[in-house]
C-alpha cells in the first residue's frame, strides 16, 4: 500500500490529500506491513503541507499503524523540513518516538526577510509552551512589525483565537502542532491536531438535531456555537477568524473528520472530503488593511472586554 502526497500540495487542494491519507486512521494497532509514504514526487508544497506531512507520520508512528513503513522523499522535501524546523521532529520520531516531544524545546523563531515559527506544541500542561509563546514568538513577531501596531494586533488576536480553539476542543491534549510564516505582507498560520474533531465535539450542542458534517462545520463559524455551555467559552472565536478573512479578502479553511469549510477571499464553500482525525485550520492574510476588533461589525464589543489569554 502506498500513502501518495501529490506534485503539488496547496492549501486550495488540501482535501485531495486527505482523501488519499484517510484509510490510515482506521488502522491502529494494525502494524500493516509493505507501506509506503510516498512524497517523492513533490515539486511545490506550503507550510500547512508540510505539517500535514509531519502529522500523519506521528499519527501512523504513535498508533502502531504501520510496520517498518518506507518513507520516500527527495532533496526537495527535505529542504522544506529544513525551512520549517520539522527534519528533527521527524528523525526522532521514527528513531524514538519517546523523544520527540524533547524535540520541542529546541526550536527556535526564525526571522530575516521574513519570519518562520517553527512547529510548536500547544500542550496546556508544558511549562515550554507558555516560555516559548511568551518569550519567544509574541516579541519577535511585535518587533517584525513594529512599525505597524494594528497589523500586530491582528495577528495576536488570530493566534490567541486559533490557539484558544484547540485548547477546547482538544481534550485529549493529542499534540497539536503550530506554525507560522509571514512578511510585511502576509501572514500564514497553521494548526493541526489529531484528537477530538470540532465536528465530534459539537455533537453534544446539537443531540436533538440531525446534521450533516458540513453543515455542523458551518455551523461551527456562527456567533455563540461553543461545545462548552455554561462556561466562560462564547463561542466568538471562529466566527472572529471568519470576520477577519472575508474583510481582508484572505483565506481560512477548517478541515474535521471528513468536512471542510473553506473562505476563500469572501467566498464562502462547505462539503465532505476525505477523513483527518482531529482538526485542521490554515489562515492566510494580507496585511496590507488590518483588521481588529473594533472593525468587525454587528458585534458588542463589551462582551469582549474581561477576556484574558492564558498561554498554558
Amino acid at each position: 500500500m502506498r500513502y501518495i502526497f501529490p506534485k503539488i500540495l496547496k492549501p486550495t487542494n488540501v482535501h485531495l490529500l486527505l482523501n488519499s491519507l484517510e484509510t490510515a486512521f482506521n488502522l491502529e494497532q494494525k502494524l500493516i506491513p509493505n507501506i509506503k509514504i510516498d512524497l517523492g514526487k513533490v515539486k511545490k508544497t506550503s507550510l500547512l503541507g508540510i505539517l500535514l506531512n509531519y502529522k500523519f507520520v506521528e499519527y501512523t508512528y504513535k498508533h502502531y499503524c504501520f510496520k517498518n513503513p518506507e518513507m520516500i522523499v527527495n532533496d526537495y522535501v527535505q529542504a522544506q523540513w529544513e525551512r520549517y524546523g520539522f527534519t528533527d521532529l521527524i528523525h526522532l520520531f521514527i528513531e524514538n518516538k519517546d523523544q520527540t516531544e524533547k524535540g520541542y524545546k529546541k526550536l527556535k523563531v526564525k526571522v530575516d526577510d521574513r519570519f518562520i515559527i517553527a512547529p510548536q506544541a500547544l500542550l496546556r500542561s508544558r511549562d515550554y509552551s507558555d516560555k516559548f509563546l511568551k518569550t519567544e514568538f509574541l516579541p519577535k513577531i511585535e518587533n517584525y512589525y513594529k512599525s505597524n501596531e494594528k497589523v500586530v494586533a491582528m495577528i495576536f488576536l488570530c493566534l490567541s483565537e486559533i490557539l484558544l480553539n484547540f485548547w477546547e476542543h482538544a481534550i485529549d491534549d493529542s499534540n497539536s502542532i503550530l506554525v507560522a510564516e509571514g512578511n510585511k505582507n502576509n501572514i500564514e498560520i497553521a494548526c493541526a491536531d489529531t484528537g477530538n474533531g470540532i465536528i465530534s465535539t459539537l455533537n453534544s450542542v446539537f443531540f436533538n438535531k440531525s446534521y450533516d458534517k458540513p453543515v455542523i462545520l458551518r455551523k461551527a463559524v456562527e456567533k455563540n456555537i461553543t461545545s462548552k455551555k455554561m462556561t466562560n467559552h462564547m463561542g466568538y472565536g471562529l466566527w472572529i477568524l471568519n470576520q477577519i478573512t472575508t474583510k481582508t479578502h484572505g483565506r481560512f479553511h477548517i478541515y474535521s473528520e471528513g468536512a471542510y469549510f473553506k473562505n476563500e477571499f469572501g467566498k464562502e464553500i462547505v462539503d465532505n472530503c476525505g477523513y483527518w482525525k482531529g482538526t485542521i485550520i490554515y489562515l492566510s492574510l494580507p496585511l496590507n488593511k488590518p483588521i481588529t476588533l473594533s472593525d468587525i461589525e454587528n458585534h458588542d464589543s463589551t462582551k469582549f472586554n474581561n477576556i484574558k489569554i492564558n498561554w498554558k
